[in-house]
């Protein structure tokens, strides 16, 4: 639902604890630079993906860069996401890393990544100023990992992981998607990565978005199939605590960047690295959300899974792109956020950006 921009004046930021649906509760903004991917992967996009956005329709960086400072200068928004599609993909990534981190008042500015390019990758965006890094991993298994990705390289991307480390990019963090009879067996396994590791391992419940193989594009059967992906936090937790032991709470607040991960480690000896679990399905966090999210194609959208959308692109290329007609912008799409968002989102998550 795109829903008309008028020029209004709203309080200053500082307010967080207002509420989901008010802007002064926003924390983060997450920015997808492109709908474009080199994967494939079961949970995402059907085997022969999907129609890509023609170039026109995607945001310039200089846009991006406008709405960044709109969201900085009268919303006291500092912290920034860049994601996809795969935002490795997109030419000039380290560049647009560069211009972000020039803009006055950015605070925390990382990266979300299948790391299929992270190896020759992470040391330039580091010197580009990039802070932080997330990389998808759902398999530990080089032919299984193939078969979710249907295009990845896992070697290529533990490659990738080594480099961002090495490079000095800090807390490192490594997203995995529970889906049942698909990697339900290795999680134990990607927690024992936080024993020698300084990396948190955060376990995300499978959310069937858009036109994926496991969830609404597959019809029927899909479907229901998709619905059966579904692993609970609560039994992950039990799996990996019946063959690693008890997990011990962590401060939330201790933990890099603001997004909604309940955050533990492993009881057992010294781990260096955290493990932590996004629970949108079994547990969703709506009354708390922080964030906002601009897709590729310039929308301002309340919700991952469904809410309203704001076209600020329009904005951007009509007759007043002020800063203060976008930020109007980025309150009337947060009061668009639901109560609690619906079971099957309505967009693809390359579309949106996770």
């Amino acid at each position: 639902m795109l829903l008309p921009i008028i020029e209004r004046s709203y309080p200053g930021p500082g307010h967080f604890g207002a509420g989901p649906a008010h802007i002064d509760s926003v924390r983060v903004l997450r920015i997808s630079i492109t709908d474009r991917c080199n994967y494939r992967c079961v949970y995402c996009m059907p085997e022969e993906g999907v129609t890509w956005l023609p170039k026109a329709e995607i945001l310039s960086f200089e846009e991006i860069g406008r709405v960044v400072k709109a969201a900085i200068q009268i919303h006291g928004i500092r912290r920034f996401k860049l994601t996809g599609g795969e935002p490795t993909v997109r030419n000039g990534l380290a560049e647009l890393v560069a211009m972000l981190k020039r803009i006055e008042g950015v605070e925390d500015l990382s990266l979300t990544t299948n790391g299929q390019r992270l190896a020759e990758l992470a040391r330039p965006l580091r010197a580009a100023g990039l802070d932080r890094v997330t990389i998808s991993i759902d398999s530990l298994d080089p032919a299984r990992f193939r078969r979710i990705t249907r295009t990845g390289d896992l070697a290529s991307v533990l490659a990738g992981l080594d480099r961002a480390e090495e490079a000095g990019l800090a807390s490192i963090k490594i997203n995995c998607v529970t889906m049942r009879g698909i990697n339900d067996d290795e999680l134990a396994d990607f927690a024992r990565l936080t024993v020698d590791r300084k990396v948190t391992v955060r376990f995300i419940e499978y959310m069937p978005l858009g036109e994926a193989a496991i969830g609404p594009a597959a019809g029927c059967d899909g479907q229901s199939r998709g619905d059966n992906a579904l692993i609970s936090e609560a039994e992950t937790r039990g799996i990996i605590e019946r063959e690693l032991g008890p997990l011990t709470p962590v401060n939330r607040r201790s933990e890099a960047g603001v997004g909604p991960a309940k955050v533990w480690r492993l009881s057992r000896g010294r781990p260096l690295g955290r493990i932590g679990f996004i629970s949108a399905m079994s547990a969703p966090f709506c009354d708390t959300c922080n964030r906002l999210r601009l897709t590729a194609d310039g929308l301002l959208r309340s919700c991952l899974f469904d809410g309203g959308e704001i076209d600020v692109k329009s904005i951007l290329r009509g007759r007043d792109p002020s800063l203060q007609t976008l930020a109007d912008a980025m309150v009337r799409c947060v009061r668009l956020k639901p109560a609690v968002h619906s079971r099957h989102g309505n967009k693809q998550m390359s579309r949106i950006g996770g």
